[in-house]
């Protein structure tokens, strides 16, 4: 049995943390035992949607206050930077005892903005593993606190994963020379997986758009392409769903359109829902509109939902989509052409339910979350050899 420690970002349950959870429960049902470090930050409800999960997994977790190793592009002097690295250096002593005390083989951390878990295992000389799950600048506009730092540690990393070849390629002068896959995100399928969920005959096609509300998610792209087959393309019955939170300015921003293009009657704003299955049920077509995604889980579960897929010809969510196969492709910002393929869709929609079949035995057979669990844990096992 390896003790495996998961070095967390966040206290967020959107796709990055739902994916190191799904991985962690995987491994435990292969024989591993998975432990938990989590920075003491975010709201109490969220902590407890968190706790709520890991316990029912039966995972030991630890709440502990560290910070990432970047900053948002906006942020000015130093100070807060080197608040960030005192701060982590006085927690370092104690994830080194939880350590001890856990018998921890491998310590694996979750995401590029933290670079503690690497540090951590210098400290106490266990394999690190490295899951690179985003672009920082590309689709969030932050940058690393110490560039030169990054280079270095990730250079003592024994293991690097990417989420996807976008990645891998985002951040490749970084990574050239040192041990990289590419291994896409496993998905526990009986989750997300819906059956008999495609309606053959809506009376009204429900799109919807889930995900952090922020610029590069591309909201905008679904509100103005449904205002064009409202006004342009003359259809009536067709909704709109944008679900999940976000940049509050943006949100508004975004209300603000749909008042004054009289809208209100077909799209609805949510906030961020941890179960969709209800929602998906009386779902048409899922929209992916982000600029640069850096997998696309949205994508996977949409296809698993018998949802059928128009996503950006861009960065993920390409690497997931087969134009005309398993989904939609359209150009990234092109609200003109994002329109006329729902249009099309609606207007052939019989034909969907071939499309929407293919794409589901796709997602299945591709990102099965029991066999990324064991790619992951072969990874786990090489290490551990080379470690002795």
């Amino acid at each position: 049995m390896i003790h495996i420690l998961f070095v967390m970002h966040s206290v967020s349950l959107y796709g990055a943390s739902r994916s190191a959870i799904d991985l962690a429960s995987e491994l435990q049902k292969l024989g591993q035992k998975v432990f938990f470090f989590i920075p003491l930050e975010g709201r109490v409800k969220e902590r407890c949607a968190l706790k709520k999960i890991l316990d029912q997994f039966g995972v030991k977790y630890m709440f502990l206050r560290y910070y990432p190793s970047v900053h948002d592009t906006q942020e000015k002097g130093f100070y807060p930077r080197l608040f960030r690295m005192k701060e982590n250096k006085k927690c370092l002593q104690e994830m080194g005892e939880y350590v001890k005390y856990w018998k921890i083989d491998i310590i694996h951390t979750q995401s590029l903005t933290h670079t503690i878990g690497a540090q951590l295992s210098q400290r106490v000389n266990k394999p690190h593993v490295w899951h690179i799950r985003e672009a920082l600048k590309k689709d969030f506009a932050i940058s690393y606190d110490c560039k030169f730092l990054y280079r270095k540690i990730l250079k003592e990393t024994a293991q690097i994963i990417c989420i996807s070849e976008y990645i891998k390629e985002t951040h490749k002068r970084m990574l050239t020379g040192l041990r990289v896959t590419v291994l896409y995100n496993g998905f526990d399928i009986n989750q997300y997986m819906l059956s008999e969920a495609f309606q053959k005959e809506p009376e009204t096609f429900t799109m919807i758009i889930c995900g952090s509300i922020r610029v590069e998610k591309g909201q905008f792209d679904a509100v103005k392409a449904l205002e064009i087959l409202i006004y342009e393309y003359k259809i009536s019955n067709v909704r709109l769903k944008i679900i999940g939170n976000g940049n509050v300015e943006y949100i508004e921003e975004i209300k603000n359109y749909i008042r004054t293009k009289n809208l209100e009657q077909y799209i609805e704003i949510l906030p961020f829902q941890l179960e969709l299955k209800d929602i998906r049920k009386n779902t048409d077509i899922a929209l992916m509109c982000s600029q640069n995604e850096a997998f696309g889980r949205v994508t996977v579960e949409s296809m698993l939902s018998e949802n059928v897929v128009i996503g950006t010809k861009s960065a993920g969510t390409a690497e997931i989509i087969e134009d005309g196969v398993n989904g939609y492709l359209y150009e990234v910002g092109n609200i003109q052409e994002l329109s006329r393929k729902i249009y099309d869709v609606i207007s052939h929609w019989g034909e969907q339910e071939q499309m929407v079949k293919k794409a589901k035995k796709f997602a299945k057979e591709k990102y099965d979350s029991l066999e990324y669990a064991k790619k992951i844990l072969r990874i786990y096992m090489d290490l551990m050899r080379t470690n002795i």
